[in-house]
């Protein structure tokens, strides 16, 4: 299954323990989903190494670390692939930060992976939590 990561789970796997890494780890193993996401998601995460290392207590070794298990599952696609949907999505995404993970979704025609509650209020992207995907991938769910 196709999901579009958004940034929120990726900050989550770097900072605990979380049902976010245990999503990444389990699916290094059986590749129950291909993640996708918008060049913006590095963006977002490397303006916050700094804020991450201080939080977390990693040293830089260990922060790459965890970061290379998240990134080698994560294609990152460019802007230009999905930029004739992002007019679309400002109806959908509850702040302009979040434009580019719906305008992939509607690209793509797929699900959004986030923990954001404020993503379900809208009814045109399906949008899973990770506790709901962690679940799909334990077949607790479908």
């Amino acid at each position: 299954m196709l999901l579009v990561i958004d940034a929120n789970v990726v900050f989550s796997s770097l900072i605990s323990n979380s049902v976010c890494l245990r999503i990444f780890e389990l699916n290094r193993l059986f590749r129950k989903f291909e993640f996708i996401a918008p060049e913006f998601l590095l963006f977002e995460i490397i303006n916050r190494v700094d804020k991450i290392l201080k939080f977390t207590k990693f040293t830089r070794e260990e922060f790459e670390e965890v970061f290379s298990l998240i990134k080698e599952q994560i294609e990152i696609i460019p802007l230009e692939i999905f930029k004739e949907k992002i007019d679309e999505a400002k109806s959908l995404s509850p702040h302009f930060k979040d434009l580019p993970y719906f305008a992939l979704a509607l690209k793509f025609n797929c699900p959004i992976l986030s923990g954001e509650k404020r993503f379900k209020k809208q009814d045109k992207v399906k949008v899973y939590s990770p506790r709901e995907v962690l679940d799909m991938m334990l077949g607790k769910k479908e």
